[in-house]
C-alpha cells in the first residue's frame, strides 16, 4: 500500500507544481506579480483537482485528467497573455458566442513565442518524466483492497473539505474587508473584491487578485447564467431614471449647430482600423480634402472591437456583457439608435458591410433592432467580383466595389425624401504582411529606403506569382503609387515618426506594412470618389453630409504604436488611440481635389452654393477631446434634436463638454489620465506617471483633477446598468418613444 500511495503522491504532487509553475509564468509575462493577490482561491482549486487525480485508480486515467487540465491551463495562459498584449484584456467564457469571429482574425503576431517555448517544454518534459516514472515505478496488482480503498476516500474527503475551507477562507477575507468600508463610496466599484469576484466586471482585474482557477471557476457560472451581470432593475427604477434626465438643449445652451444638416442625406463611413496619417494629400486626395476642407475632430480617441464602435455611433451606448447582445434580444424594441429616430422623418436607412452578415449577427442586429431598411452584406452583393470564391476571412473584397457596383443601393431613398447609409469599410483590416512576405511589388526586393526603388522591375511571371500568393487580392494599382511615407497630414494631426523607425532599425519592415496598410485606404478613397463624383452629377452633392470615423487604431503588427514613435508597452498612452474622424457637407463646403493616376478616380472642382450661410463651415478643427460614444449625439443635435441626455452616453462634439471614454475591451481614459482599473495613468507634459489604484485611492493620493474623472467613471457604469436593463427589460415595447407623459426626445430645430 505504501508503494500505491507514493506513486498517487507524486502525480498529485507534480500536478500541483506544474499548475503554480505554469500560474507564475503566465503572471510574469502578463506584468501581474508573480501570484495573485488571494492565491488561496487559486491553490484551493489546484488542489481539488490534485486531489481528484490523486484518487483515480488508473495510472494511463491519472496521466490523461493531469496533462488535459495542464493543457487546458497552458491555452488559457497563452489566450490572456496575447488578449492582454493587444488589448488590455483577458479571456472571458462568454467570449466563446464571439468563438468564429475571433478564430477568423486570429494572427501569429498577437502571440508571445518565448512564454509558449517555455510552457510546452515543460509540458513535454513533465509528461515524459511522468511516463518513465509509471513504467519504472509499477505497482503489484490487488493492492486495491477494501480498507485501502477506504483509507484513502476518507483522505479524499477530509482533503477536499480542507481545499473548500481554504477557498471560502480566502472569499470570507475580503468579503469581511468590504463590508468594513463606507457604504456610499461612489467608487467602491472599482476595488470592492466581494462584487469583483461574483460579477468580474472588470476581467484583467479580476484575473489579477483571484488567479487562473479562482477566476474561471467563477466566470464558467456567469458565463452559464447571465443574470449574475444585472442587478434586478423594476420598470419603476426606469421610469425615475429617464424621468429625472435632462434635455440636450437644456445641457447644451444655444447652439448654432442644433438642425445644421436637418433633412439632408446622410453618409456615415466608419474606417476600418483608421490612422489620421493615411488621411494624406499623396495618396487620399479625396478624404483628405474632405477632411482638411471640412470639420476634422482632431483630438477623436476610439478603443473597441468594431462591432461596438459601429453600434456605439447608431445606438449610443453597448451592451457591457455578451449575455445581452442580439442572440438573447432579438426583436426587442429600439427606438432610440439613429435610424429608428430617421425612419420616424421618413429617411431610407441603408447598411453595407462586405463581410458575411452572421459575422457578429450584424445582420440580425441591423435589420431587427437597430432599423435598417436595407442591409447589404457579402452574400447579398453577387456582383463583386469573386464573391462565391473566398480563400478565408483575409480574402477582402475591395470597398471601392461597393461604391462601383452598387451606387444605386448605397443611394436608395424614397422620391422627396432622404437617404441615411452606414457603411462598415473591411479592406484595411490587417494583418499587412503580404508585401512582407512576397516582395515590395512591383519590384523584386525590398528597397534601401521609400522613394529610392533601384531593384529592376518584376518579370509578368513574378508580378502573376504575387498576385497569387498574396492575401489581399487587386491593391497593385495602388502599390504602383506608394513609394514613400506621405508629408502632407491633416492640420492639427500627428504623421509617421520616421526618426523612431529609422532609430529603431524598422524603417524598411514597416514602410512595407504601412505601404499594405495605405493601399486598402487608397482603396476606400477611390470609392468615396466615385460616390462624390455621382452625387454631384445627380444633383444631390449639395443635400449630403458625410461623416467619417475610425473603429479602433491599427493595432495589428503593433502599428498604431510603432508609426506613432511609441513603446508597445505603452497601452496607457492616449495618443495611441487618436483616429480620424472628420464631417464633410457639400451645402456649404466646397471640395477641390486632384485626380490619382487610377482608373475611375477624378479630378473635383465642386462650390457649395445651396446653404452657404449653414453652421458647417470648412476648414474648421474641433481640437476638444471626443470619441465614439459622441458620434450619436453630435448626429442628432445636427439633425435637431433635442434627447434625455440619460439616453446615451456621449455628448455633441459642437458643445462645450466632454465625455470620457469607456472601453469595452479595455481602459477608462480622456486626453491626459487612463484608468485600467488596476493603476491610473496621468500625463505630466510628455511624461505618464503611475499610480496603483487600490492603494493610491485608500491613502487618500488622488487629487481633485483625477477623482472628477474616477467619479465619471463610476457614473458610466450606473447609466450603463440601467441601459442595460432597458434591453433586457424590452422597456420601449410597452412606453412610447416619441410622445408620452417622459420626454424622450424632440424636434427643436
Amino acid at each position: 500500500m505504501k508503494r500505491l500511495l507514493l506513486k498517487k503522491t507524486v502525480f498529485a504532487a507534480s500536478y500541483i507544481f506544474l499548475a503554480i509553475l505554469l500560474e507564475i509564468i503566465t503572471f510574469l509575462a502578463l506584468g501581474f506579480g508573480v501570484l495573485p493577490q488571494y492565491f488561496g482561491l487559486d491553490l484551493a482549486v489546484i488542489l481539488i483537482f490534485a486531489l481528484i487525480i490523486f484518487v483515480i485508480p488508473n495510472s494511463a486515467a491519472q496521466l490523461s485528467v493531469m496533462f488535459t487540465l495542464i493543457a487546458f491551463q497552458i491555452i488559457l495562459s497563452i489566450a490572456n497573455e496575447a488578449l492582454y498584449s493587444m488589448s488590455g484584456t483577458v479571456f472571458s467564457f462568454s467570449m466563446l458566442n464571439l468563438i468564429s469571429e475571433v478564430t477568423g482574425v486570429v494572427d501569429a503576431s498577437f502571440l508571445n513565442w518565448w512564454m509558449i517555448a517555455v510552457m510546452v517544454v515543460l509540458f513535454g518534459g513533465s509528461l515524459a518524466g511522468l511516463i518513465i516514472f509509471t513504467r519504472k515505478y509499477t505497482v503489484p496488482k490487488g493492492l486495491y483492497t477494501r480498507n485501502c480503498i477506504v483509507l484513502m476516500l476518507v483522505a479524499f474527503v477530509l482533503a477536499e473539505c480542507c481545499a473548500g475551507i481554504l477557498y471560502a477562507f480566502t472569499v470570507e477575507s475580503f468579503s469581511a474587508a468590504a463590508a468594513q468600508r463606507p457604504e456610499e463610496d461612489r467608487l467602491s466599484i472599482f476595488y470592492d473584491e466581494s462584487e469583483l469576484y461574483s460579477k468580474q466586471k472588470f476581467t484583467a482585474k479580476a484575473f489579477s487578485e483571484f488567479g487562473t482557477y479562482g477566476y474561471f471557476v467563477v466566470n464558467i457560472g456567469n458565463s452559464i447564467s447571465p443574470e449574475t451581470y444585472v442587478d434586478e432593475v423594476t420598470e419603476e427604477d426606469i421610469d425615475n431614471y429617464f424621468a429625472s434626465g435632462r434635455m440636450s438643449h437644456s445641457v447644451y445652451g444655444d447652439n448654432i449647430y442644433t438642425g445644421a444638416i436637418n433633412g439632408k442625406n446622410i453618409v456615415l463611413i466608419v474606417i476600418e482600423s483608421g490612422e489620421w496619417y493615411v488621411i494624406n494629400k499623396e495618396y487620399t486626395p479625396t478624404l483628405y480634402a474632405m477632411a482638411e476642407g471640412g470639420i476634422a475632430m482632431t483630438d477623436f480617441h476610439a478603443r473597441d472591437k468594431t462591432n461596438c464602435s459601429e453600434a456605439l455611433s447608431i445606438m449610443g451606448s453597448y451592451p457591457s456583457v455578451t449575455a445581452l447582445e442580439p442572440a438573447n434580444v432579438i426583436g426587442n424594441s429600439m427606438p432610440y439608435t439613429f435610424p429608428n429616430i430617421l425612419d420616424h422623418e421618413g429617411y431610407t436607412n441603408n447598411y453595407f458591410h462586405i463581410n458575411y452578415g452572421s459575422y457578429y449577427r450584424r445582420r440580425e442586429s441591423f435589420e431587427s433592432m437597430y432599423g435598417y431598411d436595407n442591409t447589404y452584406f457579402l452574400e447579398d452583393l453577387t456582383l463583386l467580383p469573386g464573391n462565391t470564391d473566398k480563400k478565408g476571412f483575409y480574402d477582402f473584397d475591395k470597398d471601392s466595389n461597393v461604391f462601383r457596383y452598387y451606387r444605386d443601393e448605397f443611394t436608395q431613398h424614397e422620391d422627396g425624401e432622404p437617404f441615411f447609409t452606414q457603411m462598415m469599410t473591411l479592406i484595411s483590416h490587417g494583418s499587412y504582411n503580404d508585401l512582407i512576405d512576397f516582395g515590395n511589388y512591383p519590384y523584386n526586393g525590398v528597397p534601401e529606403a521609400p522613394g529610392e526603388m533601384s531593384y529592376d522591375e518584376m518579370t509578368a511571371e513574378e508580378k502573376e506569382r504575387f498576385t497569387e500568393n498574396c492575401q489581399v487580392k487587386g491593391l497593385e494599382e495602388y502599390y504602383e503609387i506608394i513609394d514613400r511615407f506621405p508629408e502632407t497630414y491633416v492640420t492639427g494631426t500627428t504623421g509617421i515618426d520616421q526618426q523612431y523607425l529609422y532609430e529603431n532599425e524598422l524603417f524598411e519592415e514597416m514602410f512595407l506594412r504601412y505601404k499594405r496598410y495605405q493601399a486598402g485606404i487608397m482603396d476606400l478613397d477611390l470609392g468615396v470618389n466615385m460616390l462624390v463624383n455621382e452625387l454631384a452629377e445627380t444633383g444631390e452633392l449639395d443635400d449630403t453630409v458625410f461623416m467619417f470615423y475610425a473603429d479602433h487604431s491599427a493595432y495589428y503588427d503593433q502599428m498604431n504604436y510603432i508609426m506613432k514613435g511609441y513603446d508597445a508597452s505603452e497601452f496607457y498612452n492616449t495618443h495611441v488611440y487618436n483616429v480620424p474622424c472628420f464631417i464633410w457637407y457639400g451645402g456649404s463646403m466646397d471640395l477641390n481635389v486632384d485626380a490619382l493616376p487610377l482608373r475611375e478616380y477624378s479630378q473635383i472642382n465642386f462650390t457649395a452654393t445651396k446653404d452657404t450661410d449653414s453652421a458647417l463651415q470648412g476648414g474648421n478643427k474641433i481640437t476638444k477631446y471626443c470619441n465614439t460614444y459622441d458620434i450619436l449625439p453630435t448626429l442628432l443635435d445636427l439633425c435637431g434634436y433635442s434627447f434625455n441626455t440619460n439616453l446615451y452616453h456621449g455628448v455633441s462634439m459642437f458643445s462645450k463638454l466632454e465625455s470620457l471614454f469607456v472601453s469595452h475591451e479595455s481602459g477608462i481614459f480622456q486626453d491626459d489620465i487612463y484608468f485600467s482599473t488596476i493603476d491610473v495613468y496621468v500625463e505630466n507634459g510628455s511624461e505618464w506617471a503611475c499610480y496603483p489604484f487600490d492603494e493610491t485611492y485608500s491613502e487618500g493620493g488622488f487629487g481633485d483633477y483625477v477623482l472628477d474623472f474616477l467619479y465619471r467613471a463610476a457614473d458610466y457604469y450606473d447609466k450603463q446598468e440601467m441601459l442595460d436593463a432597458v434591453i433586457k427589460c424590452d422597456y420601449f415595447a410597452n412606453h412610447n418613444f416619441f410622445e408620452g407623459n417622459i420626454k424622450f426626445i424632440e424636434k427643436v430645430a
